[in-house]
């Protein structure tokens, strides 16, 4: 191999090694003893002595690094505790890390909420007149047309300040009979606060207008509420179905450049409850 794998080699087979010596030192005392009773007394005391100083040596030799192995070993458990409780201490750290990012998550998502809100909060009105601006209004039509977000719904507002919580819903490329060929405009009652003290059913008049945003032609619909219908009754979930004009609109109207209903790619929507 190449030097710096055997100075690898060398640093992390010391155990190895030392086991590998000890074992020669104890072969080579075997050796010297074997031919020690072999001369049986012919080999002089002064070679003999000789020998067994060098042995004396080499087991002394043996001994200290037999201590420094030890040395190390207890080292390497020692290193082994540690990184475990390192591990430990990480996994802790990531636990905790995992637990403020889901914290984060949700304060985002709280703040997110906040602010939509605050934004409906700062739209409504509580006069029973509310007026909706829709931008983007080229890519919401197509997005309806393709399916991705069939219908857009309006921020709430109120008849009154304690009054009946409502909103629009829109489907710029048509529902129902006018699927496809008009743009549809509803009207929904919400769930408020204050139903308890409301008389059900709701029977106000409502009006709906798209702006002409020249000033000429206005499109104006109006309806009274079905009164047997579930639509009026008082909320039992966030919202009832929806009521309205499904034909508000034809959309050849509305795209046509006679007209000023779309302007720099947004529409007004205008709705009165009498």
């Amino acid at each position: 191999g190449s030097k710096e794998k055997i100075k690898e080699h060398e640093k992390t087979a010391v155990g190895a090694h030392m086991l590998l010596l000890l074992q020669h030192i104890k072969q080579l005392k075997a050796s010297l003893c074997a031919a020690a009773k072999a001369a049986n007394g012919s080999i002089p005391q002064s070679e003999l002595n000789v020998n067994e100083n060098k042995l004396h040596v080499f087991e002394n030799i043996v001994a200290v690094l037999n201590k420094e192995v030890e040395t190390s070993n207890l080292e390497i458990t020692a290193f082994r505790r540690q990184s475990e409780l390192d591990q430990n201490i990480i996994r802790g750290l990531e636990l905790k890390i995992a637990e403020l990012h889901r914290c984060l998550t949700q304060k985002d998502a709280g703040l997110s909420s906040l602010h939509k809100s605050l934004l409906f909060s700062e739209q409504a009105s509580y006069d029973g007149v509310f007026l909706w601006k829709i931008t983007d209004v080229g890519r919401k039509l197509q997005d309806s047309v393709t399916g991705r977000t069939v219908s857009l719904y309006s921020p709430a507002f109120y008849t009154a300040k304690y009054g009946y919580k409502v909103c629009l819903r829109v489907y710029l490329n048509g529902d129902g009979t006018g699927k496809g060929t008009h743009v549809s405009l509803f009207f929904v009652v919400m769930r408020g606060d204050y139903d308890a003290l409301l008389p059900w059913p709701f029977r106000h008049k409502v009006t709906f207008m798209l702006l002409d945003q020249n000033n000429r032609e206005h499109i104006i619909d109006a309806f009274r509420p079905d009164l047997t219908s579930a639509s009026f009754q008082r909320p039992v979930n966030d919202m009832n179905v929806a009521s309205g004009c499904p034909m508000f609109l034809p959309l050849s109207k509305l795209q046509s450049p006679k007209y000023a209903y779309v302007k720099e790619d947004t529409l007004f929507l205008k709705c009165i409850i009498e």
